[in-house]
């Protein structure tokens, strides 16, 4: 997962001025940030009236049952876990990798209390092509409860356009063709969130499962809440400064003790 722009500080063109220019910048400001608001609340409603495709094609996935801790085969409509909707977070986790993506790491990190979106009739997941025994062990690693599986050995990653092979798929990734892409994006693993709704007769047929929405790329940076907080802050996110490839962020229990503190 990486990003392609830059967020870094701005501090150098900061100007002390007294309280009153401040609070005259401040407002102008924040009458953006209204509109930024506003925008966003806009989209979210035309998001909604998105038309939704039926997924007619059989998918199956591992996972470790926390109850018995055996392993289970299971169908897309599991993961609903009886709920009348699903999010799926495209996990970058290479089957040949041993650990998960750092920058999907980061947005795993991210992922909320998830009590608070089962209150709404809505599932997260976490999906990856690596086997259920690396998924584990990681999981295990990064301190996670959220329910996450593998699709190894299922089309359910190249259909959804998240794994990049031109000998089983040809190259499409944020709705653009591998001519229009920069070469990192045209191969192996992207990461992704997508959203899947089961029919209830109020939206599509009974028990028919529809796919309603995808982002990829940046599309979904707004989920990664290190980077909300950071944005509040003088030196932003510091891209570029941490001398971290990808997002510039280590895996949390990777930072030196230097790093934690702050003194670099």
């Amino acid at each position: 997962m990486s990003s392609i722009m830059d967020h870094g500080s701005s501090l150098k063109s900061a100007l002390v001025v007294s309280p009153a220019e401040y609070r005259a910048a401040r407002l102008s400001l924040l009458e953006k940030e209204k509109e930024a608001t506003r925008a966003l609340d806009a989209l979210a409603a035309e998001r909604r009236q998105l038309p939704i495709v039926e997924v007619t094609k059989s998918y199956s996935f591992s996972i470790i049952c926390p109850k018995d801790g055996q392993r289970h085969d299971i169908g897309l409509s599991d993961l609903f876990f009886g709920r009348r909707q699903l999010i799926i977070y495209h996990f970058m986790f290479d089957p040949s990798w041993e650990a998960g993506c750092s920058g999907c790491t980061l947005m795993g990190d991210s992922f909320p209390p998830l009590e608070h979106l089962h209150s709404r009739s809505t599932s997260v997941v976490a999906v990856s092509r690596a086997p259920i025994e690396k998924i584990e062990k990681y999981k295990k690693r990064m301190g996670w409860t959220f329910p996450w599986v593998s699709s190894y050995g299922s089309d359910f990653n190249y259909d959804m356009h998240t794994t990049q092979d031109e000998a089983i798929r040809p190259v499409e990734y944020n709705y653009k063709a591998k001519d229009e892409l920069p070469d990192f994006l045209t191969k192996g693993e992207q990461p992704g969130s997508s959203v899947f709704y089961r029919g209830d007769g109020k939206i599509g047929e009974v028990g028919k499962i529809y796919h309603t929405y995808s982002t990829y790329a940046r599309g979904g940076e707004h989920l990664i809440n290190t980077f909300g907080w950071l944005d509040m802050t003088p030196l932003g996110r510091q891209d570029g400064e941490s001398g971290h490839p990808g997002l510039g962020f280590l895996r949390k229990d990777e930072y030196s003790q230097e790093e934690l503190k702050g003194l670099h």
